[in-house]
């Protein structure tokens, strides 16, 4: 440790510079006006060394850290030894050094002493409106980014402690409720004017020496914790896929973890070409996401700082979906693509850490993919505009032992978003909430369950009101598979009713009128299930029959839990499940030729994923049912070469009966339901979600079942 600097001093400086920015975020709590960033608090603050790397954060969107210190790292670079004291500068574009999309705009102020900068402070928050096609600037209809809204690449907004007028009047020239805009920047301004203060007060108290040293001890042991968790980790190569949807349209996003000793690499190589649409992503958008769940899932117990990021490395082919070029629009870049590519190398990492054999604890880590990425926002606009924060209220993925969280996407925490209360959106906005409650029967079936996400409706009040709509949802018709044998959870639907008659409504649609009388609704989709759910407890399936969360048909045919009289029958659900069992080995192929079984009793010396483990027989690696000891396959083979499978197309009365969810049937060809069973035993070992005709693949590679 640096001369000076003792481990208590260590923490006492940690911990104030933790609250530093909690003090930041306090300022601009008081100073916005916004209720996206007063009530909603989509907003972020961020302290830094000299040279631009993180040190302490304070948010409730961390998805904002990455792309915030790569926007401190543009203004390095473009304005190097030009930076002076007093300056404070703002991007937005992210194309050109700006954050997760055009309303995220991202404010940076140097901190000096004197002449020597010692630090930087950066605050990034969601503005009602960045100009663009339609008001509050997310923009399905935009097919170039010209026509999203004002992009500003790093520029100052204040020179030496004075405004520069010439730039506030450019930028609020093009923008919507220009008032509420200039008020909310200056709130991030102000927010980063408190950190540079505080920060100044530390130097003062330790001494210059101890603060640097202590900002360096503080990326340096994050870093080294998170590298040697990482080296925790089975080597190899695990992959996953899944698609967005516009419209009929579905893109493929392919992800392929590589870990190889002290780093993890997110490959997303194979995924689409970048489109005409809104949510074209690029590589450090998915990266600032994706090392928010790296960090949430292997070292948590550290401070988030640069050395969070230094281990974890994108690879984004150019011109992809992921890595789009000017002009491609990415208004939604973190949203679509972004949150689904973070979900894929999320999912990529779960299977890593379930080939780890249970003694270590890494498998306990696991969840099913959550909601994050099954959205259902709106935004609206009738003289001023706003964002329906209840559509991020969607449900967490089942946990290795628990079900999965309501009204949240995630396990983790983050986004950490405010919903506002009914009350204070009614008192703000013209519209009046029918109602707004968990939906039903919305979180995958599981061992452990999916939580439950939200459905509301709202109407207008005032004769006189008219509001004009645009939805930014996920998951219309392909929802999150399950984990080791969880089912999907529920798909996103948006509604409107006129003069008595509905009609559903896109996921990305522009343009939607809402006047008295007529009512949207949403309904958002949810976290799927982990685990076989003929295994769930009985008891836990007849508590959520009466706390709301299951219907009693999905009971009987999801769970094989019959209920009489308020109680679980055991005879019944005993015979139910049978009877389940023995409808999955009927329906689903099984190989064609059959492993000899291995040994029972022989010790399991590896595993391919929480319900598959490896063992030694007859000389070779053999992977087997970890319930019931039936062979599936011998290494190098996939162990799902030995397994029954079935598939079922969404939309259909069959899918329903053997989920209990719903899903549309999509019009532009099948989308699919892959199960794998166990041949001897039926349990249910993993569940995909496919476009139809889309093969299975070898998703999990460790190198002590296929080799170095």
């Amino acid at each position: 440790m640096a001369e000076g600097l003792d481990p208590i001093t260590l923490e006492v400086v940690r911990n104030r510079l933790q609250h530093l920015t909690r003090e930041m975020a306090a300022a601009i709590v008081k100073t916005a006006v916004s209720p996206l960033i007063s009530e909603a608090r989509d907003f972020s603050c961020i302290l830094y060394d000299a040279a631009g790397r993180i040190v302490a954060t304070a948010s409730t969107v961390p998805f904002h850290f990455g792309v915030c210190a790569g926007a401190v790292a543009a203004v390095l670079a473009r304005f190097g030894r030009r930076i002076a004291p007093g300056d404070v500068f703002l991007a937005n574009d992210p194309h050109d050094g700006g954050g997760l999309h055009l309303q995220d705009v991202v404010v940076m102020r140097p901190i000096f002493r004197g002449r020597m900068r010692i630090g930087w402070a950066s605050a990034s928050g969601h503005m009602v409106d960045m100009g663009g096609m339609v008001p509050g600037s997310f923009a399905p209809g935009a097919r170039d980014c010209y026509q999203e809204g004002v992009r500003v690449p790093p520029v100052r907004i204040l020179s030496a402690g004075e405004p520069v007028d010439d730039v506030w009047r450019l930028l609020l020239n093009n923008v919507r409720q220009p008032a509420t805009v200039e008020m909310d920047l200056k709130s991030l301004v102000a927010g980063t004017h408190v950190a540079a203060e505080k920060v100044r007060e530390l130097e003062r108290e330790v001494g210059p020496g101890v603060l640097r040293a202590a900002l360096h001890a503080i990326r340096r042991r994050s870093e080294r914790v998170l590298r040697a968790r990482i080296a925790e980790l089975p080597r190899g190569e695990y992959c996953h896929r899944g698609w967005v949807e516009f419209d009929e349209e579905a893109f493929l996003v392919r992800c392929t973890l590589l870990v190889h000793g002290r780093e993890l690499v997110f490959d997303y190589s194979g995924s689409a070409s970048e489109c005409p649409y809104f949510f074209n992503s690029k590589p450090e958008i998915v990266r600032s996401e994706l090392v928010v769940r790296v960090h949430q899932i292997l070292a948590a117990d550290v401070p988030f700082t640069d050395g969070i990021l230094r281990p974890v490395r994108v690879v984004a082919p150019e011109g992809s979906i992921v890595n789009a070029r000017p002009p491609a629009p990415i208004a939604a870049a973190h949203m679509h693509v972004g949150l689904m590519a973070m979900e894929l190398g999320e999912t990529c990492l779960k299977k890593a850490l379930a080939c780890a054999l249970r003694a270590s604890g890494l498998a306990e880590r696991i969840t099913a993919p959550g909601g994050t990425t099954g959205m259902g926002l709106s935004s609206w606009h009738g003289g001023e505009t706003f964002l329906v924060m209840d559509g991020n209220a969607v449900g967490a993925g089942g946990a290795w032992d628990r079900d999965g969280i309501d009204m949240t996407g995630s396990h983790y925490g983050g986004p950490g978003l405010v919903y506002p209360d009914v009350e204070t959106v009614e008192q703000t906005y013209p519209v009046r909430y029918l109602y707004k409650r968990l939906r039903r029967d919305a979180g995958g079936a599981g061992r452990f369950r999916g939580g439950a996400s939200v459905e509301a409706a709202f109407t207008v009040y005032g004769e006189a009101t008219r509001l004009e709509g645009t939805t930014l949802g996920m998951r219309r018709a392909i929802p999150l598979a399950g984990l080791f044998g969880g089912y999907p959870g529920a798909c996103t639907a948006f509604d409107l009713e006129r003069d008595g008659a509905t009609r559903s409504l896109g996921l990305n649609a522009g343009g939607i009128p809402l006047g008295p009388g007529d009512v949207f609704r949403f309904a958002n989709a949810s976290g799927s299930g982990l685990g076989d759910p003929l295994e769930r407890e009985p008891e836990r399936v007849l508590a959520d029959v009466r706390e709301g969360y299951v219907s009693a048909e999905t009971a009987r045919t999801v769970y094989g839990v019959v209920l009489g009289h308020g109680t679980v029958d055991p005879e019944e659900t005993r015979a139910a499940r049978d009877a389940i069992r023995s409808r999955r080995l009927a329906r689903g192929r099984g190989p064609e030729t059959r492993i000899q079984d291995p040994p029972r009793a022989a010790t399991p010396v590896g595993r391919l994923s929480a319900v598959v483990e490896v063992v030694r027989g007859g000389g070779a690696l053999v992977a087997r049912c970890a319930a019931c000891g039936a062979g599936l396959a011998r290494a190098p083979e996939s162990w799902k070469a030995g397994a029954a499978v079935a598939e079922t197309t969404l939309g259909t009365p069959a899918y329903t009966a053997v989920t209990g969810a719903t899903a549309p049937l999509r019009a532009a060809g099948a989308v699919v339901l892959r199960e794998h069973f166990c041949p001897g035993c039926a349990r249910l070992l993993e569940t995909e979600v496919v476009v139809g005709g889309t093969p299975p693949e070898a998703d999990v590679q460790p190198e002590f079942w296929v080799g170095p």
